[in-house]
């Protein structure tokens, strides 16, 4: 008997106690190596704890992150343009009983701009062109927030449209409303109805409101005049604050102005 035959006896009695059309291999296996893929308890218990780990890594990397140069820059460009009050209106104000201080008659922008950069000791943006029917007023420099400003408008007595840049590094917000503000960058605050829309100039991000905070008798009240527009936006190293009280240009007019800076 060859080994032919034997094989063919053989398949024949396994065919007697298994029928072929009983026999479901693939099934069989597939259900194995799903078997294989469930994880056992030990293996869950892994699992959690390396994502507890990964966790409590992130926690700790974002933590560091706000007392190094490297993650303050990043916290900075977290910040809001503009930040939104909680309302409109609010009573009379600590500040606004105290005199105002005495200030000089004489023009803050009384520089060139290559004088304001001097007393900055970095090179402000300037824009290539003016608009229409203006001409440059001046330059000035605040030496207490390391800000630098331009100002542009219809005649050297009257300022219609004003460009403040300062480093990122000097940026502080002035918080609230019941603090008095002196820094033109960091009164961020609108108003809680305010119009608050998301731009970009060139690529940067940026945001744009018309309004403006009204001292009255009774406290500070938003008043959200079309006159008033205020465009904000910042690169890798400057937050930049674009002014203008009137009615000739429009918000785009403002992007594009801010796109042409050089």
């Amino acid at each position: 008997m060859d080994k032919k035959n034997i094989q063919a006896i053989l398949q024949a009695e396994l065919e007697k106690e298994i029928p072929a059309s009983e026999v479901h291999l693939w099934q069989t296996v597939q259900a194995r190596l799903v078997e294989k893929q469930k994880p056992t308890g030990a293996t869950m218990n892994v699992i959690k704890s390396r994502l507890t780990y990964a966790t409590l890594a992130i926690l700790a990397m974002l933590a560091l992150a706000f007392v190094t140069p490297q993650g303050r820059a990043f916290a900075q460009s977290l910040f809001q343009f503009f930040v939104r009050a909680d309302q409109d209106r609010y009573p009379l104000q600590d500040w606004q009983m105290t005199p105002p201080a005495q200030t000089s008659s004489e023009s803050p922008f009384k520089y060139s701009v290559q004088e304001a950069e001097a007393l900055a000791g970095y090179d402000a943006l300037s824009p290539v062109d003016v608009p229409t029917n203006m001409i440059f007023v001046g330059a000035s420099y605040d030496a207490k927030y390391h800000s630098v400003a331009q100002a542009f408008g219809p005649s050297a007595e009257f300022t219609e449209l004003s460009l403040w840049q300062q480093p990122l590094e000097d940026y502080q917000p002035c918080g609230d409303i019941t603090q008095i503000c002196d820094n033109m960058l960091g009164g961020n605050l609108a108003g809680n109805s305010a119009d608050i829309q998301a731009v970009q100039i060139g690529g940067l991000a940026g945001e744009y409101v018309e309004g403006v905070w009204e001292l009255t008798d009774n406290g500070p009240v938003w008043n959200p005049i079309p006159f008033a527009k205020t465009l904000r936006w910042k690169n890798e190293t400057t937050i930049f604050q674009l002014v203008y009280n009137g009615m000739n240009l429009t918000r785009d007019d403002l992007v594009k102005f801010a796109e042409g800076l050089r």
